[in-house]
């Protein structure tokens, strides 16, 4: 698969190379074209590109097109619009080349600077054309494309000297250059310093590989732009080109300082259209006169600006803190002078209230003085003692009433308290008496656990009867040997047990019952024993016997009635009763313990 892929890319060069021998010098611009289709199926790098790039170079696709970008193509279909095409698709061809040999010699020194040459006379073709229509009307359209022509001409060569960087003195030092860079276009002409940059960083020491002379034209022709010039964008682009220059090449800082003294007031006209910086630097140079003091100088004026700049922040920060300092000592007076006036309109506003309280209470204690004394005036003399009396009965009963009031009020909130307490304890009893009912429930649902140890097995106890059991069974081994009478015995054995454990819960229950009535019967006799007299008996012994549960005392208060009622009776009438109500206390004895044990 990939030989036959390999061989299809082959046969598509090769047919390219048929088609063009077979073509008219007029469209063959046209049929080369197809090359850059070809060419981009592989980047270059790639095997395949490498393969395909020789193959171009073996069927002279390559010098057709270095011949054919020398031409003048307004004259054919597509005009500059092809030529532009045609330069990118020789730096496909070029960029990416693996050649060995003679041929690797014929393009360095025969391909590649003729290449060059002929692009850049294709840029200054193009570039006359921009300054021919630029004066013509309707023709913005025109204008936009040729520029974008001539910039894509020139990024094509660019290319190609960043791949062979041996040429950027070639480049440099071409007549062509200077002549492009002469013209008064401004586009274009920006175009080109682009250019001259990009070569300058592709080779750093590029200017001292040229000749003097034409090192000179290029400083010249950018001098006078800067001089003469009055578009904008050429003084910047000429003024960042100079300082490229006089950083590629330190002698030309000696020469700029000593050719052109005058230069200085001419770039004064520039100063604030939006590149002083990169002016104060050529400043810079044109005052020192030599590279190292212009570049202790630079740094001088860096070391000064950073300080600039780091002073005037330091201020505007001091200036915003202390902004917000005032800002803040203003809010907290303002609002402690509002604190202030309140708290004073609130002293004048509780003077005043107590002021007109004291007042309105006077005046009241005054009325009453003279209603009680009008009436003193009216009563006779006999009912003037009954009527004082009454006076003070009245004002005793209204203290008291007052007084009452407040001690009510002021224990309101303990009582509220208290209340709170209360319902809160009735509460959790009634929670602790739903979970024991519930525990009684689960219990009774239960029953007694039939695996507590009877009464009496300790673990002594158990070891003895352990070791009882081993001795009287090696004392006494059983009769049966065969397997089916062991089988037979065990399975016995084992009803024996099952029955066992299915009668236990009744007896332990039962057992459970007596314990508990009997620990019952004890705390109820040691009550009654250490019960004092009936004549020492105090209130809390009768909270001790007595019992919070209604039904008890509903029951016991029955019983008292019917005891004070046989106490009322004949002593014969008692008698009887007695012995009926021996036997139904026996009965009833008898029925409890029945209910509580089964």
């Amino acid at each position: 698969m990939e030989d036959s892929g390999q061989s299809k890319r082959d046969d598509s060069v090769l047919n390219l190379a048929r088609e063009i021998a077979h073509t008219r010098e007029r469209r063959m611009p046209a049929v080369l074209l197809k090359l850059r289709d070809v060419l981009e199926k592989a980047p270059p790098g790639t095997p395949e590109g490498k393969l395909l790039r020789n193959e171009a170079w073996e069927y002279n696709l390559v010098h057709m097109l270095i011949i054919i970008i020398h031409q003048d193509f307004s004259i054919l279909p597509g005009e500059w619009r092809t030529a532009a095409a045609l330069a990118r698709t020789l730096r496909h061809a070029v960029c990416g080349l693996d050649l060995v040999g003679k041929d690797r010699q014929e393009l360095q020194a025969e391909q590649l600077p003729k290449a060059m040459v002929h692009m850049l006379l294709l840029a200054k073709h193009i570039q006359q054309q921009l300054v021919d229509i630029c004066n013509q009307q309707d023709t913005a359209k025109q204008q936009g494309d040729l520029i974008l022509h001539m910039k894509d001409t020139l990024e094509a060569l660019v290319d190609i000297v960043r791949t062979y960087f041996f040429l950027c003195p070639e480049v440099m030092q071409s007549p062509w250059l200077l002549q492009l860079l002469v013209c008064d276009e401004p586009r274009s002409v920006n175009l080109v310093m682009n250019a001259m940059e990009k070569v300058l960083k592709i080779d750093r020491q590029v200017l001292s590989k040229i000749k003097e002379a034409c090192l000179q034209d290029l400083v010249d022709e950018l001098i006078y732009k800067l001089s003469v010039n009055k578009d904008i964008s050429i003084a910047a682009g000429a003024t960042r080109c100079l300082l490229q220059f006089c950083d590629h090449h330190k002698p030309l800082v000696e020469t700029l300082f000593s050719r052109y003294k005058g230069l200085r007031p001419l770039l004064r006209r520039w100063e604030g259209w939006g590149f002083e910086r990169d002016l104060k630097q050529l400043f810079t140079l044109l005052d020192t006169g030599s590279a190292l003091k212009a570049q202790t100088q630079m740094k001088n004026d860096a070391a000064t600006y950073i300080q600039a700049k780091w002073k005037g922040y330091i201020t505007r920060q001091k200036l915003k803190k202390a902004n917000q300092a005032f800002a803040k000592f203003q809010r907290s007076y303002r609002i402690r002078k509002a604190v202030e006036e309140h708290e004073m309109i609130t002293t004048k506003v509780q003077t005043e209230l107590q002021r007109r309280m004291l007042s309105q209470r006077q005046n009241l204690m005054r009325q009453f003085k003279e209603k009680q004394l009008h009436a003193l005036e009216i009563l006779p003399a006999d009912q003037i003692e009954k009527y004082l009396m009454k006076e003070k009965s009245k004002a005793a009963l209204k203290i008291q009433t007052l007084w009452r009031g407040h001690r009510e009020r002021s224990q309101l909130l303990i009582r509220q308290q208290v209340a709170q307490q209360v319902h809160a304890a009735i509460k959790i009893q009634r929670a602790v008496r739903r979970w024991l009912e519930k525990l009684e429930q689960q219990q009774k649902r239960q029953g007694v656990p039939v695996h507590f140890k009877p009464a009496g097995l300790t673990e002594e106890r158990r070891v003895y009867l352990q070791e009882l059991i081993t001795r009287r069974q090696q004392e006494m081994p059983t009769a049966r040997k065969t397997r089916e009478e062991l089988e037979e015995m065990h399975k016995r054995s084992s009803e024996m047990l099952g029955q066992h454990y299915s009668r236990v819960g009744y007896f332990r229950k039962k057992q459970y019952n007596w314990e508990n009535l009997l620990a019952r019967l004890d705390t109820d006799s040691e009550l009654l024993l250490l019960a004092p007299p009936l004549k020492d008996v105090t209130q809390k012994d009768v909270e001790m016997f007595s019992s919070r549960s209604l039904p008890v005392a509903t029951k016991a208060k029955a019983q008292h009635n019917v005891s004070l009622q046989r106490l009322q009776r004949p002593w014969w009438r008692q008698l009887w009763d007695e012995e009926e109500e021996m036997d139904d206390a026996l009965q009833e004895q008898l029925e409890a313990e029945m209910n509580f044990f089964f």
